[in-house]
């Protein structure tokens, strides 16, 4: 074939030169150029093909190269894993975590951030940065709509709301940033069946859980327990005293209405858990300023480190306040906080709580209904001359330490101590008191799978015990202190073990068992020889031991709607203040009061997930209540009341209106209402000559409401506005004078936001008791009636400003 001619297969064959290298014929020279060219072309091609090979697999690898993030995502407070939360890089790159709470998310573009979300918590965006470990840890913070998915650890079972067969209620950390943090119960009381009162101006708060813990005493709460990170508040001889909790620093509440003695030993009225603040994701500096009317001044400066192995809070708060009362009701007080979760390793927590605080508070005094209704802001004489009031310093220790010996096995013990040491010129006496707290409390859960059947079993236990030196002085007019009267060293021990299992009797249906066995004891000792026998104040009682049984039974039609059904028993013994005489020795007349409890519930979601409601009513046999009196001399004391009955319901229903799918200006449209209805009764109650039964509890509430509406927008702006209604209450046990019903509006407006991802800001002013509406905050009950009126009456708080600003800047 001619050169430059196709062969048969289509190559087109090399020209050859025109002129041959000498030496070399014609037809020899041109087969070996011909082989020549041949395989010099075919190198060429080869080499080619190469490099296009290689070419396209260098495209090929950066066209599908993967990247991957792996982590988990939790509850910021509990820690407990969110199954089915949606972790995105984009609206066509997502998963969801499995049931341990973990993800893994591949995608082809780098990952540079994350949006992570879960019904019923904030949503929350991760940025993935070149040093971020392979495997990530995303703490959610708990929202307060769609609560029904909250996880909570009351009760032990460590699952959602919607699956725990009990009356509880969620305070959010958006819950308590609505109001002003610095008093309490404006948040609190936004709970259905809840009442919290303050007798002075930040001080002496007063609990009612369902109408109980009214009739228990004026300056502490009383038959309710409370905790802080686990750490109990409350002392061993059942008395509780919130002064020294530093609110400003609380992330989460979690309120237990009803008897809870099958965990938690002594209570009847209930369970509220406070959880400090968590730090957020790095490392911040924490500024914050509130000022306001009646010379109200609020600081807070702190530090907040947040990773995957450690979330610490340091906080000094310092708050002052003259209080609206003409005289003698300011306040002034000093915290330090430290609160912090290490996570040693997966099986491993250690968290530690300590707070000091260093108070002063005058006390203004109850007013009879003449000064109440003409002179709201006066002071009652006798507190001025006298310098009522109290000077303390409170320490409180707690080291907690979680293991998890397998996926199915866990033990929490909690280690703790306080003291505190107060000066209280109050009326008899003049009281120095002396006090200090140990104790322990550790909890065994095991969930094993038996056969198809789930099951989750508790055993624990918890020791608390006080020793309180107590001395009291005569008080002259003036409020120095004379001859000591009384000094006594007081000894006070409760001890409770519990157990309880639950099982999945169905694939919908959960059945729970619990009891708990209770010892409380005191011992007291009379410090000063008497030369009577008689008169010694000396003593001890050991109360007989109480069994406190508990059974539930819950079932979840769907994801979005449970009904549940329990009995619970509770029990409270006096306290040591009550079963101590200032005339003899122990009574021994006072028994403990117990209280058997029936509830019917509801909880989820309707109209998809836009609104969430709670419902539930409650009948309760209180027997033995301690009721107070007070005589001519202005001494109480205390008696069993025979048996009251509660029976109400208690209703929270809210929601988002806003689409938060959608772009738009809102982000949040969230109208909220509870309301509780409770009707205490004595139904057997004689005092005397005098016959009560039939008359409604002194000190309790037939109707709390409260309502309100937040709204929040894309550009951090938002507005909250509530009003409260707490309706009329008797202030004696004939019922022949009611404290009247009342209405408070409150409101605040104010914008958060973030500048360049570092510093957060959140400026607000609010105006509570926007009508100025004249209400008693408490009551003094059963006052005597000597020839002077009674003062029943502590004022509530007329119209008030505040205004401030939080900042944080993290690293």
């Amino acid at each position: 074939m001619p050169p430059g001619q196709k062969s048969a297969r289509g190559n087109v064959l090399p020209l050859l030169p025109k002129k041959l290298p000498a030496g070399l014929g014609r037809t020899g020279g041109y087969l070996i150029g011909l082989r020549a060219l041949t395989a010099l072309h075919f190198m060429k091609l080869l080499v080619f093909r190469v490099l296009l090979c290689w070419s396209l697999l260098l495209v090929c690898t950066g066209a599908y190269a993967q990247y991957t993030t792996s982590g988990i995502v939790v509850d910021q407070q509990t820690r407990q894993p969110l199954v089915g939360a949606v972790v995105a890089a984009n609206t066509a790159t997502a998963a969801t975590t499995d049931k341990d709470g973990r993800f893994q998310l591949s995608s082809s573009e780098e990952l540079r951030t994350l949006k992570v979300q879960y019904l019923g918590y904030v949503a929350q965006n991760v940025t993935i940065k070149a040093t971020t470990a392979a495997a990530l840890t995303i703490a959610l913070e708990p929202s307060n709509t769609g609560l029904s998915e909250v996880q909570v650890v009351g009760y032990a079972t460590e699952k959602k709301l919607l699956e725990t067969p009990v009356a509880l209620s969620i305070v959010t950390e958006k819950d308590l940033q609505r109001n002003n943090t610095i008093f309490l119960q404006n948040t609190l009381n936004q709970v259905p069946g809840v009442r919290m009162n303050v007798r002075s101006a930040a001080s002496q708060s007063n609990l009612v859980l369902r109408g109980i813990g009214s009739t228990y005493g004026r300056f502490s709460i009383r038959g309710i327990k409370l905790y802080q990170n686990g750490i109990p508040l409350s002392e061993a001889d059942g008395t509780t005293s919130l002064d020294d909790l530093d609110y400003t620093t609380i992330g989460r509440i979690d309120v237990i209405k009803g008897p809870a003695s099958s965990i938690y030993g002594a209570t009847l009225g209930g369970v509220v858990s406070f959880q400090t603040r968590k730090a957020a994701p790095g490392t911040s500096v924490l500024l914050g300023t509130t000022v306001g009317k009646y010379g109200l001044f609020r600081t807070n400066t702190g530090i907040g480190i947040g990773t995957d192995k450690v979330n610490l809070l340091v906080n000094y708060g310092h708050q002052e306040t003259r209080g609206f009362r003409d005289a003698h009701s300011n306040s002034r007080k000093d915290f330090v906080t430290v609160a912090g979760d290490f996570y040693v390793s997966e099986k491993q927590t250690v968290s530690v709580l300590g707070t000091y605080t260093n108070q002063h508070d005058n006390y203004a005094g109850e007013l009879d209904s003449t000064d109440f209704f003409t002179s709201y802001t006066k002071t009652a004489p006798a507190y001025v001359l006298k310098d009522v009031g109290v000077d303390a310093e409170i320490t409180r220790l707690g080291l907690t330490h979680t293991y998890r010996f397998t996926g199915n096995l866990v033990n929490t013990t909690s280690l703790f101590t306080g003291s505190s040491y107060s000066l209280s010129p109050v009326e008899p006496n003049f009281a120095h008191t002396q006090r200090s707290k140990r104790g322990v409390r550790s909890v065994f859960t095991y969930a094993p799978a038996l056969g198809s059947v789930q099951t989750r079993f508790a055993l624990g236990t918890e020791y608390l015990s006080n020793q309180d030196n107590n001395k009291r002085y005569g008080i002259t007019a003036n409020g120095a202190s004379t001859a000591i009267t009384s000094d006594q060293e007081i000894r006070s021990t409760q001890v409770n073990v519990f157990a309880q299992a639950e099982a999945s009797i169905t694939e919908h249906t959960t059945l729970t068992l619990g009891a708990s066995y209770n010892v409380v004891s005191y011992d007291i000792q009379d410090l000063i020889p008497k030369t009577a026998p008689a008169l010694s104040l000396t003593g001890y009682r050991q109360f007989d031991p109480a069994i406190t049984p508990r059974v539930a039974l819950l079932h979840t039609f769907n994801d979005h709607v449970s009904v549940y059904a329990q009995y619970s028993k509770g029990f409270s013994p006096p306290v040591s203040s009550q079963i101590s005489l200032s005339t003899g020795p122990i009574n021994p007349d006072l028994d403990p009061e117990t209280n058997d409890n029936f509830e019917l519930g509801s909880r989820g979601t309707i109209l998809g997930t836009k609104l969430n409601y709670d419902v539930t009513g409650f009948w309760m046999n209180v027997k033995n209540g301690l009721i107070s009196q007070t005589n001519a001399d202005r001494v109480t004391y205390f008696v069993n009341s025979g048996a009251s009955e509660y029976k109400g319901v208690e209703v929270a229903v809210s929601g988002n209106l806003v689409d938060t799918e959608k772009d738009g200006l809102l982000t949040q449209v969230r109208p909220f209402v509870s309301y509780s209805y409770t009707d205490a009764e004595f139904k057997s109650y004689q005092l005397g000559t005098n016959d009560y039964s039939g008359q409604q509890v002194t000190g309790s509430f037939k109707n709390l409401f409260t309502g309100g509406l937040d709204v929040e927008t894309r550009l951090g702006l938002y507005l909250n506005l509530t009003s409260q209604f707490t309706d009329r209450t008797p202030m004696s046990d004939n019922n022949k004078r009611f404290a009247a019903s009342y209405w408070l509006f409150n409101s605040k407006v104010g914008a958060r936001g973030n500048i360049a991802g570092h510093l957060g800001y959140d400026v607000f002013a609010g105006l509570d008791n926007i009508t100025d509406q004249r209400y008693a905050a408490s009551i003094a009950l059963n006052q005597a009636t000597p020839v002077k009126a009674p003062t029943f009456y502590n004022p509530g708080m007329p119209r008030n400003w505040y205004a401030g600003a939080n900042l944080s800047y993290t690293f």
